[in-house]
């Protein structure tokens, strides 16, 4: 498997590929930018406040995060608690939500059966093998 830079500095194929299908690599995570700008991550980080009583739930995409959302919403439905839900890993997190209160819910998948989940999800795309499904994950 190639790394993502050569020697020479010229990126990887997987990474030319992420970049073909909307891909782009932002704080160090790819992100896919025609649907989630990377000028709606900086004012989400820069202005979003959260609560003590807020509930986040994040997930790496096509990890079970609707089951999780429905789950968690069906809970917080006895109390009064906001919720929200992102693809966003933690270090992009909005300070607010890392100095607050809020509770935390991450889920987790085995790794393998996310990439799987990813690369069928996304299929539709030409040049999109699963090794450079897996070498972006």
């Amino acid at each position: 498997m190639e790394s993502k830079e050569s020697s020479l500095g010229t990126p990887s194929v997987a990474a030319s590929n992420a970049y073909a299908q909307g891909l782009t690599q932002f704080q160090g995570f790819w992100i896919p930018s025609r649907s989630v700008p990377t000028s709606s991550i900086i004012a989400f980080q820069k202005y979003f406040q959260a609560l003590d009583d807020d509930i986040i739930v994040v997930s790496k995409p096509k990890s079970g995060t609707t089951w999780l959302k429905a789950l968690v919403f069906s809970i917080v439905n006895r109390h009064h608690y906001t919720l929200f839900s992102t693809h966003l890993p933690y270090p992009m997190l909005a300070d607010s939500i890392k100095r607050s209160n809020c509770r935390i819910v991450y889920i987790n998948r085995n790794p393998f059966a996310v990439i799987v989940s990813l690369w069928h999800f996304f299929s539709f795309m030409d040049d999109w093998s699963v090794e450079d499904c897996f070498e972006m994950f």
